[in-house]
């Protein structure tokens, strides 16, 4: 008997070996970006690490050395000239300490470093740190809640710059002589924090931008790392919190972060 072939066999043994073909094709690629990524993890941590040490050093140097020059000398000229080297030295100094603090956020909150935190209790601790900004500015800090009430989180210490980054912004936007209003409530199994300015505002299509790393609304004369807003949504996020933003009525901005209860 005649025996008729159309290939058939053939074309499913040609297209078995091409599939194998194709996975291990793809699984070479997988690999090859998962040794990539490692190595840019890697690269960033070691980058990171040099910021915070090797960097910091010569910057306490200049910081040191300032003041002395500054308490040397007796001509205004320098001594304004030493302020003006003393202040960026700090300003490096936070961008470095901002940027390591953003680096250990994104690693994630494991939850053997939570423990309890009195967030009445971290406020003051942040509005003392704040003393001076806020002095400068002329700022008066209206608190809208019971300072003497327990208000417990699980949390980090990375919580209390969440916090920090937040109320130091409305600062930062706040004209001088201005009042910023800072509230606390508890609405369910959530305590919700926020945070009023009479800034400039932020128009809706910039709202969840300010979030993302470097990017700031510009006005002249602010400083800042350009990354304070994205360590508050990353921190807040890694606690299973969110944080919005609201138009202030009174003009500004109203910024809310919500975490869960103790």
């Amino acid at each position: 008997m005649k025996r008729y072939t159309d290939g058939t066999e053939g074309g499913i043994h040609a297209r078995g070996n091409g599939q194998r073909s194709d996975e291990r094709e793809r699984h070479q690629r997988e690999e090859q970006l998962s040794e990539e990524l490692a190595e840019a993890n890697r690269l960033q941590e070691m980058l990171v690490s040099i910021m915070s040490h090797d960097l910091r050093s010569p910057l306490s140097v200049i910081v040191g050395y300032s003041g002395l020059i500054k308490n040397q000398s007796d001509d205004e000229i320098v001594k304004r000239f030493v302020d003006k080297i003393e202040n960026a030295a700090m300003h490096a100094d936070e961008m470095i300490g901002d940027i390591k603090t953003y680096s250990n956020v994104k690693g994630g909150v494991s939850e053997n470093d939570l423990e309890e935190i009195d967030l009445n209790a971290m406020l003051s601790d942040i509005l003392g740190v704040l003393d001076g900004k806020i002095e400068e500015r002329d700022i008066t800090i209206d608190i809208k809640y019971q300072t003497g009430e327990r208000c417990p989180v699980l949390g980090t210490e990375l919580l209390k710059n969440a916090f920090l980054h937040t109320i130091d912004n409305a600062i930062k936007y706040s004209p001088e002589h201005a009042t910023v209003t800072l509230t606390l409530d508890g609405e369910g199994s959530d305590w919700v924090f926020g945070v009023s300015d009479h800034g400039d505002g932020i128009p809706d299509d910039e709202k969840e931008s300010v979030f993302e790393r470097f990017m700031r609304k510009e006005k002249r004369g602010i400083k800042g790392s350009g990354i304070g807003l994205a360590i508050t949504k990353s921190v807040v996020d890694a606690h299973n919190g969110n944080v919005r933003i609201e138009d202030n009525p009174g003009g500004g901005c109203i910024f809310y972060i919500t975490v869960p209860k103790a």
